[in-house]
């Protein structure tokens, strides 16, 4: 099904440089709210803090509140990157894209194609609510798999079910099928996992420009996962969060890969804080 979905925006032309810049893309209604309430009512919204577009998101949770409205206060070198880097009618892959705050800067300021991946189910929900919201539908490709260094069904351990929730992880073994109380006391959920070269390859996706991965610790295994993909041609700049335990690892993986590291932020000077690293070719 992800397939045919996939073959059908590209090969439709629903996915396009010019929706992307916003040209012929209105905004998509407000959410429909409970016996008839207006739907401002039922789903509230706040204008992201992205002062060189409007940008709306839902918000209905405290992640969303404190943490995604402000996203540009929390992480300004990833503005500065996007809106540095990333050009009309290029191709951003956001690996780990939450409620989708850069993938709409990305798409709507900077003019890019996004494939936005996020696992988290209520998070995933939200990320195509706001999508259509901002009338970015045919700019933005929302994907709901896991990257991993293999394919195959895998354990997704969530921290809360509330939308706009970060930190979740993947089990680092193999779902086993057990359904006993353990798992279910802890959110863990069965799902499949995918390499990105494989997506590349299956669901013929345009090859990237540009990499965002913040995965919460599972850097090395979304790029053991992207071997091709980041030998690939077009690919010039990666933002990615890392962990500190990960990032000798890291940095190797793509210094192999002929990247060379441009800058490293921190957010927080204390111990298990990640860095924000830009790498470029």
């Amino acid at each position: 099904m992800l397939k045919a979905a996939i073959a059908f925006v590209t090969r439709r032309r629903l996915w396009a440089p010019d929706a992307a810049r916003g040209a012929s893309a209105p905004a998509g209604p407000a959410l429909a709210g409970p016996d008839g309430e207006s739907p401002a009512a039922a789903v509230p919204t706040a204008r992201l803090d992205f002062p060189h577009s409007d940008i709306d998101l839902y918000v209905t949770s405290e992640p969303e509140r404190r943490w995604r409205s402000r996203a540009c206060a929390k992480e300004p070198w990833t503005v500065e990157w996007l809106i540095q880097d990333i050009g009309p009618g290029e191709v951003l892959y956001d690996i780990g894209a939450n409620v989708g705050t850069f993938s709409l800067i990305a798409a709507k300021h900077c003019g890019a194609m996004v494939v936005a991946f996020e696992p988290g189910y209520a998070t995933f929900a939200r990320l195509c609510d706001n999508i259509h919201l901002n009338g970015l539908d045919r700019a933005v490709v929302p994907v709901p798999l896991p990257l991993a260094e293999r394919t195959g069904i895998v354990g997704f351990k969530y921290r809360t079910l509330d939308p706009g929730q970060s930190r979740h992880r993947l089990y680092d073994e193999a779902w086993s099928g057990d359904t006993g109380s353990r798992q279910v006391a802890r959110y863990i959920q069965p799902t499949l996992a995918i390499t990105l070269d494989a997506l590349c390859a299956q669901f013929q996706l345009p090859a990237p420009h540009h990499l965002k991965i913040d995965v919460d610790g599972a850097e090395p295994r979304v790029l053991a996962g992207a071997a091709e993909t980041l030998r690939g041609q077009n690919l010039r700049t990666i933002l990615i969060e890392v962990d500190d335990e990960h990032w000798a690892s890291v940095d190797e993986t793509l210094r192999g890969s002929g990247f060379r590291l441009r800058v490293r932020h921190r957010r927080e000077e204390k111990p298990g804080a990640p860095c924000y690293a830009v790498f470029e070719r």
